[in-house]
C-alpha cells in the first residue's frame, strides 16, 4: 500500500468469444492538461452523462489521452458541455506523436464537487464513438486504473494501461453505462457479493452527485493511514483500492454510510463489507457448476508473458460434481482481462496431472511439471499419471515434448516448484526424491540431477519434500522443503550452497513451508502453512495448523530476519505468496480450516504485509507488519487458494484450487480463478527472479 496516486476513470465495451464475453475498453478521467497545443479535430465523441437513468445538465466534459513513451504522456484533447438531457458532443484529434494502438482515452464529466467518468472503445480511438458516463463507469475506471492514478493524471506502462482498459469493461459497459456482462453474469452476478459491492460503491458516488457535502465526505473517508484527502471522486475511489478495509474500533464504515443514503443501483450490500476490493470470478464461461465441459478443474499456479497474458496449470480433468476425476491434461492461456485465448485449452506433450510447477522461459515457451494429481481410481487405469515428467509448449500452445511421456530426463520425481532463470535454464524441485533437476538452456539432453541433503537439524523425516522454488538476485535457487522445515540454496552452477534451518527449535520460523517468493532485493519470503504434508512418497506428517505465519530470509546472510515469523493479517493456512512491484507481500490462504475438519462458513481471505520498503506501507508500519485486517481481505468468490500472481496492471490472479467443503479423494478441484482488480503494485512480466515494478504510478 503506497502513499501516492490519485483519481481516474474508465469503462469498456463487451463482446463474446468462445468461452467468455468480455469487454474492450478505453477510458475516461478528470484533470488538467500538460499540453497547451490543441490537435486538429479528427473525430467526434458523443454521449450522455447520467446518474442512474437521469441525464445531468451543465456538466463540463473533457477528453484526455494517456500515452506511454510520449511526453507529455497526459494531454487534454477536447471539451464540451452537457445539455438539459445530459447529452454532449466533443471533437478531438490525436497528437501526431501518439501511437494509436497505445493510446487510452479518458473522459471526465464534472460540475462543482461532483465528478464522473466513462470509456471509449480502444478499437475506436481516433474515430467517431459513443460513450455513457455514470457512477458505474466511474467505479470501474477507478478500480481498473487504481495503480496508475497520480496527481490528476492516469499514466502507466503500456501493457498495464491497455489491459486495464479492457478489465474495466468487465465491470461496466462504456457504451450503455450498464453493468458489464462479466460482472452481471454467472459465476458472478448475485452468486457472489462482488456485484453488490460494486453497486454500493456506485451508490456512494451517487450520493456525491446529489450533494456536494457527500463528495467531501467521500474524499475525507479515504484519507487515512497517512494519505492526504483526495482531490476528487476518482482519486478517493482509487485510494479506497489501496486502503480497502476500515479497521475502526467503532465498527463504522463511512463509505458504506454514504452509500446507504442512496439506492440508485441494486443489488447493494445490506451491511458494511470486510473490504472494498472487487473479486471478479472467472470460469471460462458464464457458468458455475462443474461439468466435463468446464475450462478449469483445480487451477494450481500461473505465470504471465510480457503483455500480461496468463498461463495456468490445471490439476484435474474437468468432471461433474461427485464423479471421480483423473490427472489434468491441459494447460490454459487467458487474455489479460480474463478471456480464454484462441485455441485454449492446449493438450499434448505428455501433460498429465500438473501441479504447482509452471514456468515461462525467455523465449516465451511454457514448462509445466507433471506431479500426477488424480483421484485414487485413476491409478488403476492404463493412462495413470506417471509423476515423473515435465511438458513443454510453444507460445501458441503447440506441444513440443514427447506426446505420451513428456520429458523425463534428470530423474524427475513428483515435481512441484518450477522456474526459469534469465539464461533459460529450467529448475525443477522433485518432491519424490529430494532433488532438483536442471535443464541447462532448456535442453533435456543436458539434464542434471542435484541431490538435496537433509538438514543437520530435522524435526521430521526422513525426506525433505521440496515444494516452492524461486530465484534470488544472484541467480541462486531457493527451495522450500515442506517436510523438514528448511530451505535449500543452490548456486547457478548447481552447487548446494546452504541449508537454512530453524535457528531455535523452541521457536521455529519454518513450519510446514509451501510457497516462497523473492522481493526486489533478493530476500526470500516463505509461507508456513503449519499443516500441509505434500502428497508425494514419504512419511505422512500433517501439522496442527495452529501457528500459520510467514518468514523473511535475508538473501545476503541466508538467515531469518529479526521478528520472523510474522503473523496476523488473516493468515490462517498460507500456501502461495507473492511480492508486488511495491515490495508489498501478499499471502494466499488455503481456506480457513484444513480439509476434513468442520467447515465454519468463514470466507477465504488473502493477507497483506509490509515488505522491505516501509515508505510504501501505511503510516507507522514496519517490515513484517500486517496491512490487511485480522480477518484478511475476505471474499465469498474465493475457495481454497494455492497461488496468486500479479500482472502489469496490478491485478492479483488467484487460483481457486480446491473446494471449501472438499472430499480430497473425489473430484476435489474447484473450477475458477479470481481476479482482484487493481489491488497490488504492478509487476513487469515475465519474472525471472526478483520482481521489478515500473516506478511510481506503475510507469
Amino acid at each position: 500500500m503506497t502513499r501516492r496516486r490519485t483519481g481516474s476513470i474508465a469503462g469498456a465495451k463487451t463482446r463474446s468469444l468462445r468461452y467468455l464475453a468480455l469487454p474492450l475498453v478505453a477510458m475516461l478521467v478528470a484533470c488538467g492538461s500538460d499540453d497547451d497545443t490543441t490537435p486538429v479535430p479528427e473525430a467526434t465523441l458523443e454521449g450522455r452523462v447520467l446518474s442512474g437513468q437521469s441525464g445531468l445538465a451543465d456538466y463540463r466534459v473533457r477528453v484526455f489521452a494517456s500515452m506511454p513513451d510520449v511526453e507529455p504522456a497526459w494531454r487534454e484533447l477536447g471539451a464540451g458541455l452537457t445539455n438539459a438531457n445530459g447529452d454532449f458532443k466533443v471533437s478531438y484529434g490525436l497528437p501526431p506523436d501518439a501511437n494509436r494502438d497505445d493510446v487510452v482515452l479518458f473522459v471526465e464529466a464534472r460540475r462543482g464537487e461532483a465528478q464522473l467518468a466513462g470509456v471509449v472503445d480502444p478499437d475506436r480511438v481516433g474515430e467517431d464513438a459513443t460513450v455513457v458516463v455514470n457512477e458505474l463507469t466511474t467505479v470501474a475506471t477507478a478500480n481498473a486504473f487504481a495503480q496508475f492514478v497520480d496527481g490528476g493524471r492516469i499514466v502507466g506502462n503500456r501493457y498495464g494501461m491497455r489491459n486495464a482498459a479492457r478489465m474495466a469493461g468487465n465491470l461496466a459497459n462504456p457504451q450503455t453505462g450498464a453493468t458489464g456482462v462479466v460482472l452481471a453474469s454467472s459465476p458472478n452476478a448475485q452468486e457472489t457479493s462482488t456485484l453488490a459491492t460494486f453497486n454500493t460503491l456506485a451508490n456512494a458516488v451517487s450520493a456525491c452527485v446529489a450533494d456536494a457535502e457527500a463528495c467531501v465526505a467521500l474524499r475525507e473517508a479515504t484519507a487515512r493511514d497517512g494519505v492526504a484527502a483526495a482531490g476528487d471522486t476518482l482519486q478517493a475511489l482509487a485510494n479506497l483500492v489501496h486502503y480497502p478495509a476500515f479497521d475502526d474500533a467503532s465498527g463504522e464504515d463511512p463509505v458504506f454510510a454514504l452509500a446507504s443514503e442512496h439506492a440508485t443501483y441494486l443489488p447493494a450490500l445490506s451491511t458494511a463489507p470486510n473490504n472494498w476490493l472487487l473479486f471478479l470470478k472467472i470460469t471460462g464461461g458464464f457458468y458455475s457448476e462443474q461439468s466435463p465441459s468446464n475450462l478449469f478443474n483445480g487451477p494450481g499456479n500461473a505465470v504471465f508473458d510480457e503483455q500480461g497474458y496468463v498461463w495456468i496449470s490445471d490439476n484435474y480433468q474437468p468432471q461433474s460434481e461427485g464423479e471421480f476425476t483423473c490427472g489434468g491434461q491441459r494447460v490454459l492461456k487467458l487474455t489479460p482481462w480474463g478471456e480464454p485465448a484462441p485455441g485454449t485449452p492446449y493438450f499434448g506433450g505428455g501433460l498429465n496431472g500438473a501441479g504447482y510447477g509452471i514456468a515461462l522461459d525467455p523465449k516465451g515457451d511454457i514448462w509445466v511439471s507433471n506431479f500426477g494429481f488424480e483421484d485414487p481410481p485413476c491409478k488403476l487405469l492404463p493412462d495413470a499419471a506417471p509423476n515423473n515428467s515435465i511438458s513443454l509448449f510453444r507460445p501458441d500452445g503447440t506441444p513440443v515434448s514427447p506426446e505420451r511421456t513428456g520429458y523425463t530426463a534428470g530423474d524427475i520425481s513428483w515435481p512441484q516448484g518450477t522456474v526459469s532463470d534469465r539464461e533459460g535454464n529450467i529448475w525443477i524441485g522433485n518432491c519424490g526424491n529430494d532433488s532438483v533437476t536442471v535443464y541447462p538452456g532448456g535442453n533435456p539432453n543436458l539434464a542434471r540431477n542435484i541431490p538435496l541433503p537433509l538438514p543437520a537439524l530435522t524435526p521430521r523425516g526422513p525426506n525433505n519434500k521440496p515444494f516452492g522454488a524461486v530465484l534470488d538476485h544472484q541467480g541462486n535457487l531457493w527451495i522450500a522443503n515442506n517436510n523438514t522445515d528448511s530451505l535449500s540454496v543452490i548456486s547457478p552452477d548447481g552447487e548446494v550452497l546452504d541449508t537454512v534451518v530453524n535457528p531455535d527449535p523452541a521457536r521455529p520460523v519454518f513450519t510446514h513451508p509451501i510457497g516462497n517468493a523473492v522481493d526486489s532485493a533478493g530476500n526470500v519470503w516463505v509461507a508456513n502453512s503449519d499443516w500441509l504434508d505434500v502428497p508425494c512418497p514419504g512419511n505422512p506428517n500433517l501439522g496442527p495448523a495452529e501457528n500459520p505465519s510467514i518468514t523473511m530470509v535475508s538473501g545476503d546472510t541466508r538467515e531469518p530476519v529479526a521478528g520472523s515469523p510474522f503473523t496476523g493479517g488473516g493468515v490462517v493456512l498460507p500456501w502461495g505468496i507473492s511480492v508486488d512491484g511495491d515490495d508489498t507481500v501478499w499471502v494466499f490462504n488455503f481456506g480457513v480450516e484444513p480439509p476434513g475438519t468442520p467447515v465454519s462458513g468463514t470466507p477465504t481471505s488473502i493477507s497483506r504485509f509490509c515488505g522491505i520498503d516501509a515508505d510504501r506501507c501505511p503510516s507507522g508500519l514496519k517490515l513484517g507488519d500486517p496491512i490487511s485486517p485480522a480477518t484478511g481481505y475476505q471474499s465469498d468468490s474465493l475457495e481454497r487458494l494455492t497461488a496468486g500472481q500479479i500482472d502489469p496492471s496490478g491485478n492479483i490472479w488467484l487460483m481457486n484450487n480446491w473446494k471449501i467443503n472438499v472430499d480430497p479423494f473425489q473430484n476435489p478441484g474447484a473450477n475458477a480463478v479470481v481476479i482482484v482488480i487493481g489491488a497490488a503494485g504492478p509487476v513487469r512480466t515475465p519474472v525471472f527472479g526478483p520482481p521489478s515494478g515500473f516506478g511510481n504510478g506503475g510507469r
